[in-house]
């Protein structure tokens, strides 16, 4: 049973907001040309509309097209429109004159009037500050010729004369809105000529007032008001949005970390959020232990608001649903991995629902994250200490599994590498198993390459199209199991015929790479590097494990008189 089931069952709803509740969640599941249809239809449309959280019609009228949904913002409230506005003609810090000129058009084809009005008398500044940007106003002298002016001044009272200004094009980020310059001129001529016919004392005020704006002050308020309204539903500045990001130890929280309540963001919390919960994950399966209608309620607006951290965090924009899925299932997973990690020790486990109840979801999401940002951190100290990098090498010399891992941490957000099993080469972290599958390849890697920089062979000899370090390691030791140890290049064919006869040993019907040859890996590595065997086991021996077993599983079965130079990757050959 879904949360929105839960609350309805439970009573916690009013008969007329139940059925309006119950409308709306109908609606937001339909395809968008049947969900205007159904709105449009409905007996009272505005009050149904106006029900709507905030960002739930938002979603809405994107997914149906603004411009198609014409009626929708025709009905909506002040506030909504407002949201729509903050949400859309920012980009960080800076005013999207376009996208406001866009949003403009489209409220004064919803309600002309309305739009005018609401932008003079509660928005009267940055009104003004558009029109500023836009025109220039002159005001007639008693016996001054109009004529004097010269070209492309228009007036509607012969008193103020007003002149479009030129706004030079600018580089359009992509998504972002363009607007042509005829047709924000029109916009313009529009909302001054609905306010000149609606008020056109106002309108004189309005144009005195856009002589003297003082824009950067203005623009500065705005922002200032605008962070202030979207924080409260969790669209906190980048600069702060980014603390969501910022790992927290798992034992802080299993030391009794209190839960921080959920901010206040609206009477009516939104559903586009918890709509998009994927089945299946730890964090869904937690809700579905829960019966308390109003600790749902608060995790409904919590987790709505963590999201909008995220997404004000990761700077892109997201205007449809199917944008906001991706969003939740980022925070499900992350919330998943932070619930896996906390209940990890069993004397500390107290279920999944007892720590949604007791510790704010934000705080859980950042243990999950933290253990993906450890990772990193790893990565990046590898990086600087790198072997293989320091000898002016490739990142792709790591092989193509080891590569795509090891890169994902070095992104500035980490990322698990896939490598498309669930459709896409890289995912966010979801579980502990990505974390520890993630981890033991970084060993190997950090390992073989730690090694490699205490032998710190000279790699040129061994440059090929199958010079990894996986094979170059390998090819070093072949040549010492050999006598051979000379370091002086690939194997020859012979050779590896030689080596392919000699290190197997049968378990249970199935050859492996047998004990004597490890040991003599371990020992010749002792010899060459001056760390102990101990030190060697502690490094690198799991690597060395699953190294050999790759050796088994390519060539266990071959015929070493049959062997093929053309496969032999994980060895290094020449033509003899």
């Amino acid at each position: 049973m879904n949360l929105e089931e839960k609350m309805e069952l439970n009573g916690s709803l009013s008969p007329a907001d139940a059925a309006r509740y119950e409308r709306r969640l109908k609606i937001m599941g339909m395809e968008p040309e049947k969900a205007l249809d159904a709105i449009i239809s409905d007996p009272t449309p505005a009050a149904l509309v106006q029900s709507f959280p905030h960002q739930d019609l938002y979603f809405l009228v994107n997914d149906i097209g603004a411009e198609d949904a014409l009626p929708v913002l025709a009905v909506a409230s002040s506030e909504q429109w407002e949201y729509f506005v903050d949400a859309e003609v920012w980009q960080r810090d800076l005013l999207d004159v376009d996208g406001l000129t866009r949003w403009f058009d489209l409220l004064l084809k919803a309600d002309p009037k309305r739009c005018v009005n609401w932008m003079v008398v509660e928005h009267t500044a940055f009104f003004e500050d558009y029109l500023a940007r836009h025109i220039e106003v002159r005001v007639r002298e008693k016996n001054e010729d109009p004529s004097e002016f010269g070209p492309g001044w228009f007036t509607f009272d012969d008193w103020f004369y007003i002149r479009h200004r030129e706004v030079p094009d600018e580089p359009v980020e992509d998504g972002a809105p363009y607007i042509h310059p005829d047709d924000r001129n029109d916009v313009v001529f529009s909302l001054l000529q609905t306010l000149s016919k609606e008020d056109h004392p106002r309108f004189q005020a309005v144009m005195l007032e856009a002589m003297s704006v003082l824009s950067a002050e203005v623009e500065e308020e705005s922002y200032r008001l605008r962070n202030v309204r979207l924080s409260e539903k969790g669209f906190l500045p980048f600069e702060e949005a980014l603390g969501v990001y910022a790992p927290l130890d798992a034992e802080s929280l299993r030391k009794g970390l209190k839960k921080t309540p959920p901010l206040d963001a609206a009477t009516v919390v939104p559903h586009a959020h918890t709509g998009e919960v994927p089945e299946g994950s730890l964090f869904s399966d937690a809700l579905a232990e829960l019966d308390d209608v109003t600790l749902l309620s608060a995790l409904q607006m919590e987790f709505a608001v963590l999201c909008n951290r995220v997404i004000a965090a990761d700077q892109k924009p997201v205007r449809e649903r199917a944008e906001l899925s991706s969003v939740v299932k980022k925070v499900c997973g992350y919330i998943s991995l932070g619930l896996e990690a906390l209940n990890r020790d069993a004397e500390m486990n107290k279920g999944l629902a007892a720590w949604l109840a007791e510790t704010g979801l934000e705080e859980i999401f950042r243990v999950g994250y933290g253990l993906a940002m450890g990772l990193k951190f790893k990565a990046d100290r590898w990086r600087k200490e790198s072997w293989l990098l320091g000898r002016g090498l490739s990142l792709s010399l790591l092989g193509e599994a080891w590569m795509g891992v090891t890169g994902g941490l070095l992104l500035n957000r980490p990322l698990f590498y896939d490598n498309y099993r669930s459709g896409s080469l890289y995912r966010e972290f979801e579980s502990l198993a990505d974390i520890e599958a993630t981890e033991a390849v970084l060993s190997d890697v950090t390992g073989i390459d730690a090694v490699l920089s205490l032998l710190d062979p000279d790699p040129e000899p061994f440059k090929g199209p199958d010079f990894t370090i996986k094979s170059l390691l390998l090819t070093l030791w072949a040549a010492a199991w050999l006598g051979e140890g000379d370091h002086g290049g690939p194997l020859t064919l012979d050779q590896v015929k030689r080596l392919l006869s000699g290190i197997w040993t049968d378990e249970g019907g199935t050859r492996q790479v047998s004990d004597e040859a490890k040991a003599h890996c371990l020992a010749w590595l002792s010899e060459e590097t001056g760390l102990s065997r101990v030190e060697l086991s502690e490094r690198l021996a799991r690597g060395l494990e699953r190294l050999f077993g790759e050796v088994a599983d390519e060539y266990a079965h071959l015929d070493p008189q049959q062997v093929d130079a053309r496969f032999m990757q994980l060895f290094l050959t020449r033509s003899e």
